[in-house]
């Protein structure tokens, strides 16, 4: 073997050991991530899963039962009043939400100066507040005969016999109302960022080619912004899945299960009830949707945005 070859195969066998250690160090660096996904992740899901596979007896033993529970839980029909709610939730709340923030990011950015960071600080205030504040506040708001809604619909003749959360056609709208108050903050804040980032290059050229006002921000800047939408949208369903705190503290998921969302009936199955095998298959099916809504947009609407808000090939 000449020297030139005995010199390039112990580079090559250098750089295999170098590409080796390489690796290593990498999977060393993945190590407590991996284990913490595993030990507060992955595991408490098997463990969920399968606790919905089993149901309890008298004399507190657990009995095989497979997918009873889920035929269970699928055949009631405040399963089917739940989906309902969480699906107004969702159609609800995500577009207003972005709607309403997109409007107060775009006017306190271009059309404020000296406060905009009042602006900012006060629409954002609610996201921060504590949720056992908001409730009692629109508790109060809400209550009828003194409650400050009460003192605005009395201008137009309307007089509230019964809190709008007391009555069952009208409390899954009115929770989904203060939803709308607490969040839009952050999609306010979510476009600020966006439009922060927008180039200024193409704003100056639009504004040459005769774009101002409304024509500008419909027709430039909402499609530049069109990565915090996506964000919104997914951050917006995971959400609506998640929906409990207001709920349970405001009406409890009544009247007569009128405002139910997955989050209450999950916890009344399981801590109310004490019928944990409904609970975990309950949270199983949850899960699942909201897996499977995560792919579907992830798939129609792409999840690989570049931190400047433009999307990589």
């Amino acid at each position: 073997m000449s020297a030139e070859a005995m010199r390039a195969e112990a580079a090559a066998a250098a750089a295999k050991r170098r590409s080796a250690s390489r690796a290593s160090t990498l999977y060393l660096f993945a190590l407590p991530a991996t284990l913490l996904f595993v030990v507060f992740i992955a595991y408490p899901i098997m463990w969920v899963a399968g606790q919905s596979l089993y149901t309890g007896t008298a004399d507190g033993r657990a009995l095989f039962a497979g997918f009873a529970n889920y035929t269970t839980i699928l055949s009631d029909p405040t399963f089917w009043t739940v989906v309902r709610n969480m699906v107004l939730w969702g159609v609800i709340t995500i577009p207003v939400q972005m709607l309403i923030g997109g409007l107060l990011a775009y006017f306190i950015e271009r059309h404020t100066h000296a406060l905009r960071g009042f602006f900012r600080t006060m629409f954002f205030l609610p996201v921060v507040t504590s949720v056992s504040v908001i409730s009692l506040v629109w508790v109060q708001i809400y209550a009828p005969y003194y409650g400050i809604a009460q003192e605005y619909l009395k201008h137009v003749g309307i007089v509230m016999m019964t809190s709008p959360i007391g009555d069952p056609k009208t409390a899954i709208y009115a929770l989904i109302i203060v939803n709308i108050w607490q969040w839009t903050g952050f999609s306010m804040l979510m476009y600020i960022a966006g439009i922060a980032n927008l180039p200024s290059e193409v704003l100056d050229a639009a504004r040459i080619d005769g774009a101002r006002g409304w024509r500008l921000a419909v027709h430039v800047i909402v499609p530049m912004l069109s990565p915090a939408t996506k964000s919104l949208l997914l951050l917006g369903v995971i959400g609506t899945l998640q929906t409990f705190p207001i709920v349970h503290l405001m009406t409890g998921g009544g009247p007569n299960r009128a405002s139910e969302v997955f989050g209450t009936f999950i916890f009344k199955q399981s801590f109310v009830l004490g019928d944990t095998a409904s609970g975990a298959a309950l949270s199983v099916i949850v899960l699942v949707i909201a897996l499977v809504l995560s792919l579907v947009q992830i798939a129609l609407l792409g999840a690989r945005l570049s931190p400047a808000g433009k999307e990589q090939p």
